[in-house]
């Protein structure tokens, strides 16, 4: 794979990305970072922006006020790579691949050039705006603004978090604070995306409702489908893990070069050593094609290296 470039949208964000990078080299708090890119959008404004290029996938526009892509996708780049592993070695396995809580859309952009269909659900109004601006013209790409959950058809209250997107979630439990923005959302369960008898690739990040989630599953897992999803380091009881290695014909794997099998909850613990970080595994019924073929990927450094 080529490695990735950098467009700007201008003179002056050349600039504001370079003043980033240079703080990433003061070794600040995450917290403390965000807080700095979020001052440094308001002095340049609200347009300046990069544009990421890599290999053959569609451009991916990050904005550099964005406190969390400009720190994991632009200063620690490759993100996420286990999951770009996953996705290599699924091509060709399966024609579907869902991005479940796309966020902005940098999985649903990598997967267009990979996967014959792209199906990606965003909850939050404004990172749908942004996922759609990143996604919506490319022809195999459906979106749906929608919240992941058991059933079709509820209306849910999502809670955009004030300091990050990417810590938006629905309300459940945990009331907004003074300054997160509130609103409805429809929600759409899992198996009323994915066709009947496809062995879709699904990638779940749902910032809390997982479980939910898998719950509207079943059909589609039952079908073959291979679960990309987070279990988080600030989780010890590793509850999504826990909900599926309740279930006797479920497998979990950890995603390092190989699918590595994960016993026990116990054993899946031991690897959640930074309790900011969201932890990616692979789940898959035990009998899923899909899973023997994304494992004989693994197996094949041209394919999924």
């Amino acid at each position: 794979m080529t490695a990735p470039t950098l467009s700007f949208s201008g003179p002056a964000a050349r600039v504001q990305y370079a003043l980033l990078m240079g703080l990433f080299r003061l070794a600040v708090t995450r917290p403390l970072y965000g807080r700095f890119a979020r001052g440094l959008g308001r002095l340049f404004g609200p347009d300046t922006a990069v544009w990421l290029h890599e290999g053959g996938a569609p451009p991916y526009r990050i904005s550099l006020d964005d406190g969390y892509w400009t720190r994991f996708a632009l200063y620690h780049a490759p993100y996420e790579p286990e999951v770009a592993r996953v996705l290599r070695a699924a091509a060709g396995a399966t024609p579907l691949f869902c991005d479940l809580g796309a966020n902005k859309g940098y999985w649903t952009t990598r997967a267009a050039s990979l996967f014959d269909r792209v199906i990606a659900a965003e909850a939050s109004q404004d990172t749908f705006r942004d996922l759609s601006e990143n996604a919506g013209d490319l022809d195999n790409v459906t979106l749906h603004r929608a919240a992941i959950h058991t059933r079709s058809g509820e209306v849910l209250t999502f809670v955009n978090t004030h300091n990050s997107h990417a810590s938006a979630r629905l309300q459940a439990d945990a009331p907004a604070g003074a300054r997160d923005r509130v609103e409805q959302v429809e929600t759409r369960a899992i198996d009323d995306l994915v066709p009947a008898g496809t062995p879709a690739l699904i990638k779940l990040d749902v910032e809390g409702a997982e479980i939910a989630a898998i719950d509207g599953a079943a059909r589609a897992l039952t079908d073959g489908a291979v679960l990309i999803y987070e279990d988080h380091g600030n989780d010890p009881a590793c509850t999504v893990s826990a909900h599926l290695l309740d279930q006797p014909d479920m497998r979990v794997f950890a995603i390092h070069d190989a699918l590595v099998p994960m016993p026990d909850i116990t054993t899946l613990r031991g690897l959640k050593t930074d309790p900011y970080k969201g932890y990616n595994f692979l789940a898959a019924r035990h009998d899923s094609p899909l899973l023997t073929r994304i494992a004989e990927g693994f197996a094949n450094p041209a394919q999924s290296g």
